[in-house]
């Protein structure tokens, strides 16, 4: 019978990866283990392959959970990454940041030109504070949806202390508008800050109404729910899909 071998070549997905992680404790466990039973000379070798299988279990699970946490977007499959790849890469091009010392003086007297009807920073407070310090933030990646071009998780944050980190938001209230759901969607769960997950085949604004427990009147936030151009599918490249704004 032919001994079982992984191909490298054939490893194309994440869950495959994971799978071969773990074949590959299993393995390594399982040969260190038979020969610790076998080896009795010298006497310190069985003892340490022993002590090796059992640490290379916290091991591998370590670096499972790492390989899904930290560095999930190099898990991707690899049209996925390779996209997150290039927005990304696209953004940060030539990238210099504008608050270091020998910017800041062109940056200034830039906006010196600029007309504010209140100090900047005092509007900020003012924001802040009417907000009270919750906004609305998103993240995306490609869709392998059929129609769609991105799946979109859109949530709940808390800019330092304020209700979402005081636990005292009741429910948020999210409108994307007639293509998305006919009234608004709401959400309860405070545990992942009021996550609401979608596919959609362009960008969209999205409204939220943040409600707080003992309080009647609502926060009102919106954020424009954006995405690079995408590769449009076949069935929407063709005139199938409806392409008028969301």
């Amino acid at each position: 019978m032919a001994e079982p071998k992984i191909e490298p070549h054939r490893i194309t997905k994440p869950i495959q990866l994971l799978a071969v992680w773990f074949s590959a404790l299993v393995l390594l466990d399982t040969a260190f283990l038979v020969a610790a039973a076998k080896i009795s000379n010298p006497a310190w070798v069985a003892p340490m392959l022993s002590v090796a299988a059992v640490v290379f279990v916290p091991i591998f699970l370590i670096a499972a959970f790492l390989m899904q946490t930290i560095f999930r977007p190099q898990l991707q499959d690899d049209s996925h990454y390779a996209e997150w790849l290039k927005r990304r890469e696209k953004m940060f091009r030539q990238f210099t940041p504008e608050n270091k010392p020998q910017r800041k003086a062109a940056v200034i007297s830039i906006a010196n030109e600029t007309t504010f009807l209140d100090p900047p920073e005092q509007m900020r407070i003012q924001v802040y504070a009417k907000q009270k310090g919750l906004f609305l933030v998103h993240d995306w990646r490609p869709s392998g949806a059929p129609g769609q071009l991105a799946d979109i998780v859109i949530w709940l944050h808390q800019h330092q202390q304020g209700p979402l980190s005081d636990r005292t938001v009741d429910r948020v209230e999210y409108y994307l508008g007639p293509k998305f759901f006919d009234r608004p969607v709401v959400k309860r769960s405070d545990s992942d800050a009021f996550k609401l997950e979608v596919s959609a085949y362009a960008p969209m604004l999205c409204l939220a109404r943040v409600f707080l427990k003992g309080e009647q009147e609502p926060i009102d936030l919106t954020r424009y729910i954006d995405f690079e151009n995408l590769p449009k599918p076949a069935d929407m490249a063709n005139g199938s899909h409806d392409t008028t704004p969301m």
